[in-house]
């Protein structure tokens, strides 16, 4: 369960970032495949972690998902993009409920705001990776398709980069200088218990993902669509690895990464 809880957490910012991407996106430039292809995707992890980890909310954005890529068959368009923001909407109440519930003795409304924005900039994170790398990949079927679609999510991806790097700082700074005798113990278990899933987190999880971000955003200048989706598949095992590092220090040291 040490392990599950941040895979699950993952994922479920995953899907929410996700489908925030997917709200950027014009359908009417886009085939409905597409889209339904994402859902399936998403769907898929989330009908895992529900398997795993049952919860109401979770159930409830799995059939959310469901519903949202059934809706494309639906004539009326104005469908998908009404069931896309109820699925949104649940999927960030599910995402957000783990940052708001106390962690330990920690009851302090600062660490509280500090995980939500953590979990916010992780699902912007590690949405537009998924989909920067899907949309790049449709681009072989539609090479009409503009560049800019695909340019979008490479500056949501190179922002969250940034953001996430900034958090840290921030949250281990203000813990460090704030937090007593107590949370200095627990900054100094991240060079001792856990220095190697802290400098997984640091190297890979955020520096990695930047330097990536950096390269992706120069490459669409070109533009090179086809060499800008193989970088974002690398950026998905940055920001997997990333990610679950973070979900594991913060189950473990109760610090939010």
């Amino acid at each position: 369960m040490q392990l599950a809880r941040p895979i699950f957490h993952a994922v479920q910012e995953l899907a929410v970032g996700s489908l925030f991407c997917l709200a950027l996106l014009p359908v009417v430039l886009i085939r409905r495949g597409f889209f339904q292809t994402c859902v399936l995707i998403l769907a898929s992890a989330v009908g895992l972690g529900v398997w795993i980890s049952p919860t109401p909310a979770s159930a409830i954005f799995f059939g959310s998902l469901l519903l949202y890529g059934g809706s494309f068959w639906i004539p009326d368009a104005r469908w998908p993009t009404l069931v896309l923001r109820f699925s949104l909407m649940v999927g960030a109440v599910g995402m957000l409920l783990p940052s708001l519930m106390p962690i330990d003795r920690l009851t302090l409304s600062p660490q509280a705001v500090a995980q939500v924005f953590n979990a916010l900039a992780s699902a912007l994170l590690l949405g537009s990776a998924l989909i920067g790398m899907l949309l790049g990949h449709y681009y072989l079927r539609d090479p009409l398709l503009p560049v800019g679609l695909i340019r979008r999510l490479a500056n949501l991806f190179l922002l969250a980069t940034v953001l996430q790097g900034l958090l840290l700082i921030v949250n281990l700074g203000a813990i460090y200088l704030f937090g007593g005798a107590e949370a200095a113990a627990r900054i100094g278990l991240l060079s001792t218990s856990y220095g190697a899933a802290f400098l997984g987190r640091l190297l890979v999880g955020i520096l990695g993902s930047f330097i990536l971000a950096c390269v992706i955003w120069d490459t669409l200048r070109i533009p090179n669509v086809q060499a800008a989706t193989g970088f974002f598949y690398i950026a998905i095992l940055t920001v997997t690895i990333g990610e679950f590092l973070g979900r594991y220090l913060w189950h473990s040291t109760s610090i939010p990464f």
